[in-house]
C-alpha cells in the first residue's frame, strides 16, 4: 500500500473554488445550454457467463437517431439530434438537456464481435454481446511408430 500526503488546506481550497464557480457562474452561465458541454449517457455493464449486457440511458432519442458501429473491436454508440434553427434564448436555469453523444467500448478477446444485438425501448438502449465459446484443449493420442 502506498501512502500519499494530503494537504487538507489545499483540498479545502480546491473544493471551495469549485463550489464558488458553480454557484456564482454555473447557474447563470449558458455554456451548458449552448451545447458547449458534452453529456455522456449513464451506462451499466453486466457480465454474465454467456454474454455481456450494456444498458445506456438515452432519453429524448429515437432509435433512428442512434447509430451503433463496430470498428476494430471498438463498439461505438453515437446519438445525433436533428439540428434545428432556434431563436436566441437567455436561460435563467438549465437542469437538463438532450445533446449529441458518442461513447466507445473496447471489446476484449472473449467477446464475439459478430454476435452483437441491440434493443431500444423507453429511452434505454440495451446491447447484448455474446462471449466466444471456450476453446477446449485438444487431447490427441500420438502413436509411436
Amino acid at each position: 500500500m502506498k501512502l500519499v500526503k494530503v494537504n487538507p488546506a489545499y483540498s479545502f481550497n480546491a473544493v471551495d473554488r469549485l463550489l464558488n464557480d458553480f454557484f456564482q457562474e454555473g447557474l447563470k452561465n449558458d455554456r451548458y445550454a449552448k451545447n458547449e458541454i458534452k453529456v455522456q449517457p449513464a451506462t451499466n455493464i453486466f457480465d454474465y457467463n454467456e454474454f455481456v449486457k450494456i444498458e445506456m440511458q438515452i432519453p429524448g432519442f429515437s432509435k433512428e437517431q442512434v447509430k451503433i458501429t463496430l470498428d476494430n473491436d471498438v463498439l461505438i454508440v453515437k446519438g445525433e439530434m436533428a439540428k434545428e434553427e432556434k431563436e436566441e434564448v437567455n436561460y435563467s436555469r438549465v437542469e437538463f438537456k438532450v445533446s449529441d453523444f458518442e461513447k466507445k467500448f473496447k471489446l476484449n478477446h472473449e467477446l464475439d464481435a459478430e454476435k452483437v444485438q441491440a434493443n431500444f425501448s423507453n429511452g434505454i438502449l440495451i446491447l447484448t454481446i455474446a462471449k466466444k465459446e471456450e476453446q477446449k484443449p485438444v487431447v490427441k493420442n500420438i502413436e509411436i511408430a
